[in-house]
């Protein structure tokens, strides 16, 4: 195309890249910026917020363009795969200078970053994790596998059906999901369906079926041929399949330390679903959706990303077998006794950066010197963690047999470390990804190899001689103002005034005219500046050769580097839990096999830091005692705002505490394991879904009654409340029955309750028990004492909350008279409230008169008398002994016996 934009050498390079990842936004290195062209271009610019512009404007078909900054690039591919897009990063693979520019320096897409497979892992918060996963086999068993490549954690799961598959790929906060483009499989509607509206930013990329066959792959990681030995464990093997061959198209280098994989089933911990996780704000609250008032943020001490990752996961996944818990309990224990030491180890431990994130980001192509040193660092801080364990008289690897091995730098990890020190200086200098100049040098120590050193003491040499050459040609020629300059392309030159031209000697050769200045050369200068360029570029390139050696020598010692990680997540994680406990005072909690729950003056964690925080009130504790045995449900009523829905949250707070192994807020404690906690708690709709506060109850409460066991713990706050008063106690009363009577169920149950009709259950269900949260009332106002008390409550105190609301008065007021006819009604046969209206005949289709002079229920003669008269009256004038003579007078005309 003659004289079209397109049709030049570098545009036909990127149209050829283009053409190769249709569906990604190219990166193009041009430079210090990283290029973006055509719908790339109009595509990108409006997402970064970066200024769209033309390359060949005066063309007939200019070029869309924008670019970003190499330094600044990794924000911004975060920033795009954040909301769903893929960017390939397509670098310059050869130093511009050798290209020389007669031809086109070569360029590759070094690797592509999708919502699943992240960038450089930097900026990422120490506690998440961002999944790629694969579902294999939808219809029926459902193989699941993830991986987090900023980590390198692998893991892989298999269920029996595709509702566990998605409640595990809530739990994992997948980013991007692939699946299988095969009719029949991943290409269900009804999956695809479900998928969005269960995980709406979950990113869905359809692969070749043919990736999930994992007789194709090329590299194995550990713990896949275990995999396939199992025949029973197919559908996780393709998922890890795809998983593997979706990574080494995208990020291939990836594949050089392929993590090793782990498989675990979800019936080996508790289950906690998304609205579990919701209700009981685990990892986000439900204001903002931040880690502000939530348990993690309570618990979590750590001083390392590793241990704040291996909290998160211990909470997102308590442990079921109470052996496995008490030996974390001891781990917590021995910690918590021990305040100097626990001091020195989370001393020792803040050296100790993010190892597995140091690892992905010291392997990947954009990988740079300072990657490796901080890595260094880290490994040498391993074995002052190993000493603050066994320092004086306290060898606490000694005394519990469930803290991780010892830390004393294992020999492979020791090597690499002074490996890294003896090659690399001490602050290794910042260079931008991707660069390959000459002058990006100076990180590899003196000393280190004897050819480098020879080229850097010639390349000094020379730039002293150069640096003399300045006064010494200012002498010869007279020119005071002469300099000698540097560029990056045209090298060394003497520069010149235009003015100062006529004193130039015959000797100088003339190499680059600019607006007011000259800049020659001379034969000396040129061989001089050959050897310092020469050796200079050298240099550059054996500093290269030997950093890319030093990244082979890592990607060798990362199963050894991982363990280390491993080893420090789990004291850091450890020791997290003993710190909170020591200081807030929590118990170690007795965790067994039975079904009972009794814990001594229970609290809630969260909100017993909260009022701490801010000066209020003291938390009042309570008892808890569930037994699925005897006191299987426990029915609470009691008045708004008495304490109810956070008792309900601190006994689901303190059962899922003592399964991750930590202590508990309370005096003393017994939990028998719980498979699963079920919440339905608050009231919420999800419009976007289609539906109302009502439907999202029932449909919690009807996923609770279906997946329910003899060991799970239910959590029921309100239900019915969406629904009219009588259909609502009706399905509570339900609810309740069928938590009782259906064979082989009995779930721990807490139910609260504003349906004080329901303790009448405790009659007729001998697990049902009633208790309610006392409070006292004084001069038409409310006292809450928060004090859990047994048997059912009476009231509900709601039109005290109502004022204390800031309800007018007038609102208040009427309310009061509304409640009083209501409570004065008796029920006919068929269940209907019978309202007595105007001291008339009773009828249950009767609605309230809402005042005097409503046209609904016209006044009579009595009754617009008695508004003419209090229309008149002067209140301030009026005595008291008037006030009650008036008062008498009133009562008469509406009694029609005159005035």
């Amino acid at each position: 195309m003659s004289g079209s934009a397109l049709d030049t050498p570098m545009m036909r390079q990127y149209l050829a890249v283009k053409q190769r990842h249709p569906d990604a936004i190219v990166f193009y290195r041009m430079g210090d910026f990283y290029e973006m062209f055509l719908e790339d271009a109009e595509r990108a610019a409006p997402l970064l917020d970066i200024a769209l512009t033309t390359r060949d404007k005066n063309k007939p078909d200019p070029v869309p363009m924008c670019g970003v900054p190499v330094h600044a690039a990794d924000q911004h591919i975060q920033r795009l795969t954040a909301l769903g897009h893929r960017v390939a990063i397509c670098e310059q693979v050869e130093d511009a200078r050798r290209a020389g520019g007669r031809r086109l320096v070569r360029r590759e897409v070094v690797e592509v970053v999708t919502p699943g497979l992240v960038g450089d892992p930097i900026g990422i918060a120490a506690d998440h994790c961002v999944n790629l996963a694969a579902l294999a086999g939808v219809g029926g068993t459902v193989g699941l596998a993830a991986l987090d490549a900023s980590t390198g954690d692998f893991r892989t799961t298999q269920v029996d059906d595709r509702e566990r598959a998605l409640e595990e790929l809530e739990r994992i906060g997948a980013r991007e999901l692939l699946l299988s483009s095969a009719q029949g499989e991943g290409a269900e509607p009804d999956l695809r369906a479900e998928l969005a509206r269960r995980l709406p930013d979950l990113v869905v990329t359809d692969v070749d079926p043919a990736a999930f066959d994992a007789a194709t792959l090329e590299v194995r990681p550990v713990g896949l041929d275990a995999l396939e030995r199992d025949r029973d464990s197919a559908q996780a093997l393709r998922a890890v399949a795809a998983v593997l061959h979706y990574l080494g198209v995208n990020q291939p280098f990836a594949l050089a330390q392929a993590p090793r994989l782990r498989r675990y089933a979800l019936s080996d911990t508790m289950i906690l679903d998304t609205a579990t996780r919701t209700h009981l704000e685990l990892f986000e609250n439900g204001e903002d959706r931040t880690r502000r008032g939530t348990l993690i943020e309570l618990i979590d001490r750590s001083t390392t990303g590793l241990g704040a990752r291996r909290l998160a996961r211990w909470l997102a996944y308590p442990l079921l077998e109470p052996a496995m818990i008490r030996v974390r309990q001891e781990c917590v224990a021995a910690l918590g006794e021990r305040d100097r030491l626990r001091a020195r180890l989370r001393e020792a431990l803040r050296a100790v950066r993010d190892l597995e994130r140091l690892l992905a980001r010291a392997t990947r192509p954009s990988s740079v010197p300072r990657d490796l040193g901080q890595l260094r660092a880290s490994l040498e801080a391993l074995p002052g963690v190993a000493r603050a364990l066994e320092q004086g008289d306290e060898d606490l690897l000694g005394e519990v047999g469930g803290l991780p091995p010892s830390l004393a730098a294992p020999e492979p990890v020791e090597t690499l470390a002074a490996l890294l020190r003896e090659a690399l200086v001490d602050e290794p200098p910042v260079i931008a990804r991707g660069s390959r100049g000459a002058n990006e040098t100076g990180y590899i120590r003196s000393g280190y190899r004897s050819e480098l050193d020879a080229l850097r003491e010639g390349a000094e040499k020379g730039r002293e001689w150069i640096a003399g050459l300045e006064a010494s040609e200012r002498a010869r020629t007279g020119i005071a103002s002469l300099k000698v300059r540097f560029h990056p392309v045209h090298g060394y030159s003497l520069e010149v005034s235009k003015a100062q031209l006529a004193r130039v000697p015959d000797d100088y050769e003339r190499k680059q005219t600019l607006a007011n200045v000259e800049r020659f050369t001379t034969d000396a200068l040129r061989e001089v500046e050959g050897r310092v360029l020469g050796a200079n570029e050298g240099a550059a390139e054996i500093e290269r050769a030997l950093f890319d050696e030093l990244r082979d020598e890592v990607v060798a010692r990362a199963d050894a580097i991982r363990c280390a990680a491993e080893a420090v997540a789990e004291l850091d994680a450890l020791a997290s839990l003993a710190e909170v406990a020591r200081f807030h005072g929590w118990v170690r909690p007795e965790v067994d096999d039975s079904l009972r729950i009794e814990i001594a003056a229970s609290r809630h964690p969260v909100v017993e830091r909260v009022l701490e925080r801010d000066g209020g009130d003291d938390f009042v504790p309570n008892d808890v005692l569930l037994d699925a045995d005897s006191a299987q449900i426990l029915l609470l009523t009691g008045p708004n705002m008495s304490g109810k829905s956070t008792y309900l949250r601190q006994v689901a707070l303190c059962t899922l505490l003592a399964q991750m192994g930590s202590f508990v807020p309370a005096d003393s404690a017994r939990i028998g394991v719980v498979d699963r906690i079920f919440t339905r708690v608050g009231a919420s709709d999800r419009l976007a879904r289609g539906e109302s506060t009502f439907m999202v109850e029932m449909r919690e409460t009807a996923e609770i009654l279906s997946q329910a066991s003899r060991r799970s713990l239910v959590i029921l706050d309100e239900i019915g409340r969406g629904t009219s008063t009588f259909d609502g106690l009706a399905i509570a009363w339900a609810v309740a029955e069928y938590l009782h009577d259906t064979p082989g169920l009995a779930a721990r149950t807490l139910f609260a309750t504003h349906y004080h009709e329901l303790i009448d259950l405790a009659a007729s269900r001998s697990r049902v028990r009633n208790a309610h949260f006392d409070a006292r009332e004084y001069d038409q106002r409310v006292v809450f004492l928060r004090r859990l008390v047994a048997g059912g409550a009476s009231r509900s105190y709601g039109i005290h909350v109502a004022r204390l609301a800031g309800l007018p008065g007038a609102v208040i007021e009427r309310a009061r008279a509304i409640l009083a006819r209501l409570e004065s009604g008796e029920f006919d046969a068929s269940g209907q409230p019978v309202l007595a209206v105007d001291g008339g005949a009773s009828d249950a289709s009767a609605q309230l008169p809402l005042g005097l002079g409503d046209p609904a229920h016209p006044a009579s003669a009595g009754e617009r008398s008695v508004l003419d008269a209090l229309h008149v009256l002067e209140v301030d004038a009026t005595t008291p002994i008037d006030a009650l003579l008036l008062l008498r007078d009133l009562k008469r005309r509406l009694e029609g016996k005159g005035a």
